[in-house]
């Protein structure tokens, strides 16, 4: 053997040693027979070697014979070592020898067994392997199908990481639903997981088999269980050793039914290999709706979920929602199945994933073809933030259109593919659709089939295509089939064999919209006109509507008492609100609309009240307005809409927005409160005044109502500091104190796009570059940044190099430099692409530069200043070019040229406009005067013939730009000052930013106002003596006579020069007796009112020629002193009303603040001329030098008790101490304040002084130390404008620019009862009665008010006639055994604390206490903060409210609530079959 074992050297050797051992060893007892044992055991081996001692050894043969060598070279190391050895050692150690050498050939007998026996084996297996590959091949598997032969990439990396997540959790989890199946719409990116996924799988070995589906190549259902079982069986040897098993007993399984496939080439073997253990592979199926099949799918997929949970394995399943496949994952079988819908997933989640990948794939491509050659160039920045937010928003969910996008971008030019790709013009060329038009056209085939659809079921999926395609919003089925007009199974029916492209409730992608509507890429057999869609949808909206599915409170509110947000509503039907929200969008985007028209004429003329109700309801109220202006505007319309209808819309905006804050808050207020506040002639009152007879009825008198704006805007929390129309005219964009930028639909009022967020301080500008695509914005953060006003992105990083923030940019006519203008003092010129500065910075004002603007031909930029000067610029050199413009006496806000570049129009704080001529500076015309206080922005119209500017006095002004004359009535409406103005690009329209926080368009080519009002008539007698009747609301045009359907009638009123002031009231003050108040006002007079009655004394004392802004009454009321805006001060006679003695001149300023002294023989004032002067009372003479010391404006002066101490307040936040006598200050500032000190008061004692401060705070000192004598009194919301001791010293009274009235305890700093509500405006001075019964207030509403402010009821006695008797019929009426109590509370701006509670507490029947009523931000709330009315703005100066003794004024607004329903009776206000033309 050991000669014939050449075939294996190491087994040769050890054989030849163990025969010489032997022949040592053969007298050994015993060792004879073992060794011919052992050497039987191996003989066999020798025909082994002899079949391959003349031919070449098979490989597998050799590489056990390697294996069998290596094994003994041992052994045979060991025996030669023993040979080696003398022939007498070896003979001494035989014995030893023999049995290590009996131990070796043992091992090599067990050894050559051993390999005896993996032959056989080996021989076995390949002849069971010849089977079984027979048996395997009968399966037919589809080579090609697995993951390993996919050529699509993989989801990149960062990419899809939620959903990757998810399935990688489920796969890894033992006990969870068997099948996974991943539903997306086409094009949404499925394989690409699928292909990520089988990736995962495989890294951990879990991925049983894969199968990807392709229509055309892997599409036969049939194929994919054996494919399956193929893949899995050479994977696993259990499932295979099954697996032979069954295809052995039948060889023909994969020809079975798909059903029979699952269960026998899955089910049976997967538990006979693996029992019932959980599961641990993974099948992946992707792109099930690819197969030919439809109906073998379904069986498939049905066969999966209802044996998957006897299956130990998973199943990853992804395709379309087709029917046929969806109808398997219904709820009902959630256990068996989890679902992931990829178009369910929130897009902003997709659109980032698309976002990275964008970016990625753009910096692959311009790496790539960076290093060819030659090298393409890029420039630095691209591909930039916008481009690729651009892109993003093309392929919206689609990953396939992204996928798409970049292949071409790829293949050829790369820079102008992108550039042609996020044009905003651009229209996808055919490289780049083909694959996204191929599968729709597949889809869509399939779908419209003529051999199996009729052709009434194609035009009806054609049409519900249309529909589908200009939807507004999710919407359900159902409601979609009522808009319809279908049953929701009929529905259902046709949707079914879209749902490959078409997902309700979800919106659709616009890539099949552009397919459909596209003549070059739809067949024309799948071509859709969308306007059949809105045709549809608007009548069906139409027809919803006008059913008894609208009607009066179709939200089934319960009571008026409680606001929206914790009312219960009804449920308002799906379709309802649909079709109340859209109607108007459909409806003008059909070609002519024209038979639809006097549909909705009707409908709106009898529901339009119910339509604004469902607006409310479903918090929609901010679209109303801006849905009846698209009418009114869209191009489909103009010509069509006949003057009834354009009337009828233009009256119910005008509803809108008087009543917005009621209607958005509490959708019972539109008919309890803002439909009795029409005025007669309104169409609105006309149609639904004799259907609701049990509401409150107004009385009122001298008030104008202006025509409301065309559209207002709502959304910023901060002031609006700029607005700017786009060169188009169709948007908006505004900054606001809040830090962002808005950007606004200017036909709809809509908010086109999420706010731009990143400056971290106001922004105070805004602008559109020339083109529109860019807008730049200045922060006072002291950046200038530019977004792209497409997508919001930031263009390039901010503009840094102002030291201060930046109050004003503006682009130069050519959009390639910008210039900003800084509180530093300076300008600086920008690069617009880069962001570079040009030249150094601009230099020579002396304060904060406030508005900066370039000449129409680019050479020059203007600028104005705090320092009241204008100067213009020459842009190439950064320097001044004539002398600084001089003329204005107060901050010059605003600078605009005229679009001709000849002159320069100034807006100022001394309250006028200035025209210069550009290139003398020279004044052309005398200032425009009209407004009443500073005027904040001007800007001149396209055509140079108009300015319109804006003011702090909350109004917007046209003026004739040749003559300098007002154009008509001005714009009023605005709640604050309007910091912003500026024409749209045609001229017709004006927009305004305030610091009512919101924006407004004015028609800038009508420009009367509303008809004026005059009083109504009344039976009900006034405090002046004439009378009111208690009519519905009483507001005529000036030329009109009643309408026909009411009973009001006009009478004769009293002169309106004795009933109130016609500017607004800015000081008041009682005389010494308390019989009469005393008032000064903006309309340059002095009033004498009787303190009990309101009736005018003496007629108004004139003389003065500006403003009064201050006055003093003599202690013993024999005298009045008034101080004004023209520097003087006058002396009346306080019984003749004659003035004494000429008037007193020395300031150089504004008057601001007059005091006799106590023994009346001095007075003294403070003035804007930073001076305080004291005068003889007597002679009119200076007593002594000017007092000097304050650094800017004093607003207020006092006397002590004891005349030896003058207190001064200034706009520098201190207070000065000074000795009467000599002029000598007393003591250091008191410094405490953080803004300007208005007003203050010595204490009755002396020993105090009271200081109110536009910090909004109230501040007590000690008179003799100067130092705090308590904590701030804090309450008001606004600058505190005037404080006064009560004359007991006990009580503080403040009034505020918040437009209330507080008391204060002057112990404690705790206020004495609820703040003092009435005045729609600034209240500007406040003072008590010599008793302290009774406080004056005089405000910006051109109105005084007398209250009661004792404590408890009293005042409903002392109020007497209609005042007490409202209050009180109110709080009877709300005596219910049962009210409501609503818990939560109004800010002050009229929104819920976030803490708001909404629960409702039932309270024992009791008597309310009337004087618990007040106003809260428009409306009445009751002693239990029950919403009870709502009180318009303009009506709130006429309103006797609770604790109002005396209302002087010429406004009256007053209430007759005798039939008044409300609380939870309100529902009894609509009387639909009474016929009373006068409710």
């Amino acid at each position: 053997m050991a000669a014939a074992a050449d075939v294996c050297p190491p087994l040769k050797t050890v054989l030849k040693g163990v025969v010489a051992v032997m022949e040592h060893a053969d007298t050994v007892i015993d060792v004879q027979e073992d060794f011919s044992k052992l050497a039987l055991r191996i003989k066999g081996f020798q025909m082994v070697f002899d079949e391959y001692a003349h031919e070449d050894v098979p490989p597998v043969i050799r590489t056990r014979l390697e294996k069998l060598s290596k094994e003994l070279e041992p052994i045979g190391t060991m025996i030669q070592w023993k040979m080696k050895r003398s022939i007498v050692k070896r003979t001494i150690k035989a014995l030893k020898d023999v049995e290590d050498i009996q131990d070796a050939f043992d091992k090599l007998a067990t050894l050559m067994e051993a390999f005896q026996l993996e032959c056989s084996l080996n021989i076995e297996r390949n002849v069971q392997n010849i089977v079984s590959q027979e048996l395997l091949e009968k399966l037919n598997a589809v080579l090609g199908a697995g993951i390993n032969s996919q050529t699509g990439g993989v989801c990149m990396e960062g990419t899809r990481v939620g959903i990757l997540n998810d399935v990688r959790i489920w796969s890894r989890t033992p006990d969870v639903a068997r099948i996974f199946w991943l539903d997306g719409m086409a094009g949404t990116g499925k394989s690409a997981i699928a292909r990520s996924i089988c990736q995962d799988l495989l890294k951990d070995r879990l991925l049983g088999a894969s199968f990807f589906c392709s229509r055309g190549a892997r599409d036969d259902v049939a194929l994919i269980i054996p494919t399956l079982a193929a893949s899995l069986a050479h994977l696993s040897a259990p499932y295979r050793l099954a697996l032979l098993d069954l295809l052995q007993e039948m060889p023909d399984a994969a020809y079975s039914t798909v059903e029979l496939q699952v269960k026998n080439l899955l089910e049976k073997p997967l538990r006979n290999a693996f029992g019932d253990k959980p599961p641990t592979l993974v099948f992946v199926v992707d792109a099930l709706d690819e197969c030919a099949d439809p109906t073998a799918t379904k069986n498939m997929v049905a066969a999966l979920v209802s044996r998957s949970s006897h299956m130990p394995v998973k199943f990853f399943l992804t395709s379309r929602p087709e029917r046929h496949i969806q109808m398997h994952f219904s709820s009902k079988c959630s256990h068996l199945h989890r679902i992931l819908r990829l178009h369910d997933i929130e897009q902003h989640i997709v659109q980032s994933d698309i976002n990275l990948y964008c970016h990625q794939r753009l910096q692959e491509i311009r790496e790539a073809w960076q290093n060819a050659d030659p090298p393409y160039e890029f420039p630095q920045q691209w591909p930039s933030g916008a481009d690729i937010e651009t892109l993003t928003n093309r392929a919206g969910t689609l990953f396939i259109y992204a996928f798409t996008a970049l292949n071409h971008i790829n293949k050829a030019n790369p820079r102008s593919r992108l550039q042609e790709l996020i044009s905003v013009d651009s229209a996808p060329q055919r490289p780049l659709t083909k694959p996204l038009d191929d599968m729709y056209t597949l889809i869509l085939k399939n779908a419209l089939n003529a051999d199996e659809c009729t052709e009434m079921e194609i035009l009806q999926a054609k049409k519900l295509l249309a529909i589908i395609l200009v939807l507004r919003e999710s919407i359900t089925v159902s409601a979609l089939a009522h808009l319809m007009g279908l049953s929701t199974q009929h529905l259902r029916g046709i949707l079914d064999g879209l749902r490959a492209v078409v997902y309700v409730p979800q919106q659709n992608d616009a890539s099949f919209e552009d397919y459909l509507t596209s003549h070059e890429r739809a067949p024309e057999a799948f071509r859709i006109d969308l306007f059949h869609g809105h045709e549809a949808l608007a009548a069906g909206c139409i027809h919803i509507m006008d059913s008894d599915a609208l009607h009066f409170n179709v939200s089934g509110c319960r009571s008026s008492y409680l606001p929206n947000t914790h009312q219960t509503f009804a449920t308002i039907p799906a379709s309802l609100v649909y079709s109340c929200l859209h109607w108007v969008h459909h409806l003008i985007r059909i070609p002519n609309p024209s038979s639809l028209l006097p549909l909705i004429y009707s409908l709106l003329q009898k529901k339009i009240l119910f339509w604004i109700e469902v607006l409310s309801a479903s918090a929609n109220a901010r679209l109303a307005m801006g849905l009846l202006h698209r009418v009114l505007t869209a191009e489909n319309m103009t010509s069509r809409l006949p003057p009834e209808i354009i009337a009828f819309f233009r009256d119910a905006k005008d509803f809108i927005m008087l009543g917005y804050n009621a209607i958005e808050f509490s959708a019972p207020h539109i008919y309890l409160s803002v439909l009795p506040s029409l005025s007669p002639s309104s169409m609105i009152a006309e149609s639904f005044w004799p259907q609701f007879q049990n509401l409150l009825k107004y009385n009122v008198a001298g008030i104008r109502r202006s025509r409301g704006p065309l559209l207002q805007m709502s959304g910023h929390t901060g002031t609006v500091f700029a607005v700017a129309f786009s060169p188009n005219g169709t948007r908006v964009v505004s900054g606001s104190g809040d830090d962002t930028v808005r950007i606004w639909d200017a036909r709809s009022g809509d908010l086109i796009m999420q706010p731009l967020e990143g400056h971290r301080g106001e922004v105070i500008s805004v602008v559109f570059s020339p083109n529109g695509t860019r807008i730049v914005s200045g922060s006072l953060d002291n950046t200038v940044r530019i977004w792209n006003a497409i997508t919001g992105e930031l263009v390039i990083d901010p503009h840094r190099g102002h030291r201060k923030g930046v109050s004003s940019v503006s682009f130069s006519p050519d959009g390639t430099r910008i210039i900003s203008g800084s509180l530093d003092h300076t300008l600086r010129l920008w690069h617009a692409e880069t962001g570079d500065p040009l030249l150094d910075a601009f230099e020579g004002h002396t304060d904060m530069v406030r508005s900066v603007l370039f000449s129409p031909d680019g050479r020059q930029v203007v600028s104005c200043s705090d320092d009241r000067t204008i100067r213009l610029w020459d842009v190439l050199r950064g320097e001044e070019v004539m002398k600084p413009l001089r003329g204005h006496t107060g901050i010059v806000y605003s600078v605009a040229f005229s679009p001709d570049g000849t002159r320069i129009a100034s807006g100022s704080g001394d309250s006028t406009i200035k025209l210069w001529d550009a290139r003398t500076g020279a004044p052309i015309i005398d200032p425009l005067v009209g407004h009443t206080d500073s005027v904040l922005s001007v800007a001149f119209s396209p055509d140079g013939t108009r300015i319109v500017s804006s003011s702090t006095d909350k109004t917007v002004r046209l003026w004739d730009a040749a003559t300098g004359r007002p154009v008509k009535q001005p714009f009023e409406g605005h709640g604050d000052l309007v910091w912003s103005v500026g024409f749209s690009p045609d001229g017709r329209t004006v927009v305004s930013g305030s610091g009512d926080k919101t924006i407004r368009l004015w028609r800038a080519n009508v420009m009367d106002a509303l008809p004026s009002t005059y009083a109504a008539p009344s039976d009900t007698v006034l405090h002046d003596g004439t009378a009111l009747q208690g009519s519905r609301l009483a507001v005529l045009d000036d030329n009109e006579h009643p309408a026909p359907s009411t009973n009001v009638k006009p009478r004769n009123t009293p002169s309106v020069s004795h009933q109130g002031h016609e500017g607004r009231v800015r000081c008041v003050a009682f005389t010494p007796d308390g019989t009469q108040v005393v008032s000064g006002s903006e309309d340059k007079t002095v009033s004498l009112w009787n303190a009990q009655t309101g009736v005018p004394v003496l007629e108004p004392l004139r003389g003065h020629r500006g403003l009064v802004k201050c006055l003093a009454v003599s202690p013993d009321g024999s005298y009045i002193a008034s101080g004004s805006a023209d520097k003087t001060i006058r002396l009346w006679n306080a019984r003749t009303g004659q003035q004494v003695a000429n008037p007193l001149s020395g300031h150089d300023n504004w008057v601001h603040s007059l005091v006799f002294s106590p023994d009346g023989t001095q007075l003294v004032s403070g003035s804007s001329d930073r001076t305080i002067r004291i005068w003889d009372a007597r002679t009119g003479m200076p007593v002594m030098k000017p007092l000097k010391g304050h650094a800017k404006t004093i607003w207020s002066v006092a006397f002590s008790p004891d005349g030896i101490q003058i207190v001064s307040g200034s706009a520098d936040a201190t207070l000065q101490l000074w000795n009467a006598t000599t002029g000598d200050r007393l003591m250091e500032p008191l410094k405490g304040h953080s803004d300007r000190v208005f007003s203050i008061a010595f204490s009755p004692d002396g020993a105090r002084i009271i200081s109110g401060s536009a910090d909004a705070t109230i501040r007590l000192w000690d008179a003799r130390t100067g130092d705090a004598a308590m904590e701030p009194l804090r309450g008001h919301t606004d600058t505190v404008t005037s404080v006064i001791f009560s004359p007991d010293g006990e009580v503080i009274a403040s009034g505020s620019a918040d437009t209330t009235v507080w008391l204060w305890n002057a112990t404690t700093g705790v206020p004495v009862m609820k703040p003092l509500e009435g005045h729609s405006d600034k209240v500007s001075s406040v003072a008590f009665s010599p008793d302290g019964t009774r406080l004056v207030s005089g405000s910006y509403d051109n109105t005084i008010r007398v209250w009661d402010v004792t404590p408890g009821d009293s005042w409903l006695v002392s109020q007497g006639g209609q005042g007490s008797t409202i209050w009180s019929t109110i709080a009877t009426s709300m005596r219910l055994s049962a009210a409501p109590r609503s818990t939560h509370l109004l800010n002050s701006n009229g929104t819920e604390p976030a803490q708001s509670s909404s629960t409702s507490q039932i309270v024992s029947e009791e008597l309310l206490d009337p004087s618990q009523f007040r106003l809260e931000s428009g409306w009445i709330k009751g002693p239990r903060d029950e919403i009870i009315m709502w009180i318009p703005k303009d009506y709130w100066r006429g309103v006797l409210m609770p604790r109002t003794k005396v209302l002087i004024g010429r406004y009256r607004a007053m209430l007759d609530v005798s039939r008044f329903a409300h609380g939870d009776r309100w529902t009894e206000c609509y009387t639909p079959s009474m016929t009373s033309s006068n409710p």
